[in-house]
This record gives structure tokens, sequence and C-alpha cells, in this order.
């Protein structure tokens, strides 16, 4: 324990330790800017509307059916046979036969406070046809059945109907509908209807259909495939285009102007019948994403906080023993927060300015400072000027880790294991017990 060398080391180990408290403040804060970006962002959503589902169109067909249903009861000891008149009521639900999207998505940022997000508003046409089913599509009837037909009623889930601009334009076997709030199918709870009162609902035709609607949303925009055959053809305005649901398209073509993709599936594949319909069912989905977002990029950032702090202790700690030139505790902590303070100047900067400026800008700012500092406690430039080189290829190695999210870890254990390397290298002739008796000589004297 009266070793120096061993005490330097156990307090710069202290020093380090003691480094990470500002380092996990720093985290902390950059979780509640995150937060306060998805709040800003549902305040937005709030404002307009959420992110948006289209479920549909489906068909609600009901019939009234009158029945005998005969009745045993027993009069005077003796059982005999009573026929009762009842009535039930069925309602046919029918998925389109076949199902087909056209739209474009016109996107926009819109900013709340420091953050924005991507809203937008989709115009298009949802087209197709429905195999109506007649009474073969209803259970076992009862004796002496009279059946009266309602008129169906074509039902379109939407997952926020603020988003509706305007109104839609139904046509359903070639007439123009009027548009009625809310659906005719239970498991979605808010879109639109329209009921076909000149239409027959017992017909066992095909019955084709088109609706007209413009669509306003943020953030994400999916279509459910419903159909025996469905088919979608989305474009946007947007380059950065996330592709999710249960579903990728079949094609897309994404440039610096936007982005075109095709959908397309079967009943088989999708697996969704009528009892399943809900404003949460997934399908064709694209988020519009952000491809920088400077909260995650600064938080991979910090991560790599605690090896900044020991690359450049263990570079001083070694200069400072073999070249002699003592360098005392408080300089290296100071070393140190100059470089946890460069994480926060990366996420406050960023929120302001692009991402990659304001690295530039905060590494620039740091590496600047830590050199002047270092030119004075190294007693020369030329010195200092080293260690700034240095510290500039970690910064840059650095945001070239966080450029390449793909090779993050593979360039993150090469450059630790350079670092090591180049330690192990540099120190291979020392004589470490020949150092610590050389300080304990230095002491005595």
């Amino acid at each position: 324990m009266k070793n120096p060398l061993f005490l330097k080391c156990a307090l710069l180990a202290l020093i380090g330790a003691l480094l990470l408290i500002p380092l996990a403040m720093i985290e902390n804060t950059i979780s509640e800017r995150t937060s306060h970006r998805a709040e800003a962002i549902r305040a937005i959503a709030a404002s307009s509307a959420g992110e948006q589902t289209i479920i549909g169109p489906v068909l609600t067909i009901p019939v009234v059916e009158e029945y005998d249903d005969e009745l045993i009861e027993e009069v005077n000891g003796e059982h005999r046979k009573k026929t009762v008149r009842r009535k039930r009521t069925h309602t046919l639900t029918v998925l389109p036969r076949e199902l087909h999207l056209d739209g474009a998505l016109n996107v926009e940022k819109r900013a709340y406070g420091l953050h924005e997000t991507a809203v937008f508003e989709m115009q298009g046409a949802v087209t197709g046809s429905f195999a109506m089913p007649g009474v073969a599509g209803l259970p076992t009837l009862g004796q002496n059945a009279h059946l009266t037909w309602g008129s169906p009623a074509l039902s379109m889930g939407i997952s926020d109907a603020r988003g509706i601009t305007g109104e839609p334009k139904i046509q359903l076997g070639g007439s123009i509908l009027s548009l009625g709030r809310g659906t005719k199918v239970a498991g979605l709870k808010s879109g639109f209807h329209a009921v076909a009162a000149n239409l027959a609902g017992d017909r066992t035709d095909t019955l084709p259909f088109r609706i007209d609607l413009r669509l306003a949303g943020t953030g994400s925009f999916a279509f459910v495939p419903l159909g025996e055959v469905s088919t979608a053809k989305l474009g946007a305005n947007w380059p950065h285009p996330s592709f999710g649901g249960n579903f990728l398209p079949r094609s897309r073509t994404i440039n610096t102007n936007g982005f075109n993709a095709d959908w397309s599936t079967t009943a088989l594949a999708a697996n969704i019948d009528s009892a399943q319909l809900t404003n949460n069912a997934e399908g064709f989905q694209v988020r519009l994403i952000d491809p920088v977002d400077i909260y995650r990029q600064a938080m991979r950032a910090v991560k790599y906080g605690v090896l900044f702090i020991v690359l450049s202790f263990a570079a001083f700690f070694m200069f400072e023993h073999l070249r002699s030139l003592p360098i005392h505790p408080i300089q290296y902590l100071l070393v140190g927060l100059a470089q946890a303070v460069f994480f926060l100047l990366l996420t406050s900067l960023s929120e302001h300015i692009a991402f990659s400026l304001a690295y530039l800008a905060a590494a620039s700012a740091s590496i600047l400072l830590i050199g002047i500092y270092l030119a004075a406690i190294l007693r020369g430039w030329r010195r200092g000027t080293g260690f700034t080189v240095a510290l500039a290829v970690l910064y840059a190695a650095l945001f070239g880790i966080l450029r390449s999210e793909q090779n993050a870890l593979l360039l993150g254990s090469l450059l630790l294991f350079i670092a090591l390397a180049g330690l192990m290298l540099g120190t291979r002739r020392i004589d470490w017990y020949g150092l610590g008796k050389h300080s304990d000589n230095q002491e005595n004297a």
C-alpha cells in the first residue's frame, strides 16, 4: 500500500468511477429529451390525426328469418305438439373478392417546439368487388322459413376518423351512396358507412365498388388486405420509408424524391376472417421515419464515454511515468470532465442543427479545449499537439461508428482491440517492478 504507483492507479480508478456520474446524468438527460419528443409527437397527432390504418370495405346484409318452431307441451297429462312462429335476424358479413388500393401520400414536416415529425395526407381510391352470397351464406334455416332481406351496408374502418378530409365518394354496384357516421361492423369502432337502399340483398352476382377518399395522419399509414386477392400501390414524396406490418412490398423504389411500393397477397396468406376485424389490425404498412435519430445516436455515443476516458487516462499515465513528468489527479479529472461535457454539447447542439454539424462543433470545441490545456500541463505545444491529434482520431473513429450502425459492433471492437494492442506493444519493454522502485526512490529523495 506504500507503493506510489499502486496508489496512483487506485486514485485514477476512483476518478474514473466518479466520472461515471456525469455520464449517467447525461444519459438521463437524453432519455428525458426523448420523452419530450414523444410528447410533442403525441401533441401533433392530437391536434390533427394519429397513425392511420384503413380496414375494409366490408359489406353487411341484415336478413330477418321467420320460421316455424315446434314445441311440446303437456295438457291434461298429454304431450301435444304446438307450432309457434318465431323470428330471428342474421347479419351476413361479406369480405371483398378483389381489393385494390391506389394512393399517394403528400408528406410534410410539422413542428411542435424544438421537435418535428412527418404528417401526411393520403389521396387515393379503394376499388374491388364483392361476390354476393345469397341464401347460401346463411346458416341452416328453420321450417317454412320466410326471409326478408335488408339493404346492404358498406363499412370502412379508419383508425382515427378525425383524419378524414372532405366527404369520401362511395360507389356500390354503379350507384353513388350517401355517407353515414360510424360503421355497421362490431369490431370496427371508427370509420364510416353507406347503405345501398336500392340494391337487393339476396342477389348472387358480383357487386363492384369504388371509394375515393382523402385521409390525413401522422407518422404511419397501413392498409389491411381483406380481399381474396389484395393489392396496394402507394407513392410518397418522403425518401425515408420503413416498411413493416405483416407483409413487405413485392417491389419498391426509393430515391431522394420519395418512394413507390407495391404489395400483393391473398386471403390464404393474410388469414383474416370477418370475426377478426378490429381497428388494431395490421397489413401493408409504411412508417415515415427520420433517418437521423439524434437522441438515439447521442445515447450510442455516450456508451463510448467510458472508453474515451480510459484511453485518455492510460495515455496520460504512460506519458507521466515514461517521461517522469507528473500529472496531478485533478488534471486527470478536468480532462475527463471535458470529455463528458462533449456528449452534452452534442445532444444540445443536435436539437438545433444537423447531427453531423453538431458533432463537428462539439468535437472541435472539446479537442481545442483539451489541446490548449494539455499544452500547459505537458509543458510544450509539441507534446500537447500530439495528444490533440490522437484525440481527434478517436473522435473521428467514434463518428464513423455512429454513422455505420450496421457495423457498429465490429468497428467498436476493432477500435478497442487496436487501442489495447498499441498499449501492450508500447509498454512491452517496461520493467514495471523497476518503475515502482523508481517511484519509491523519488519519493524518499
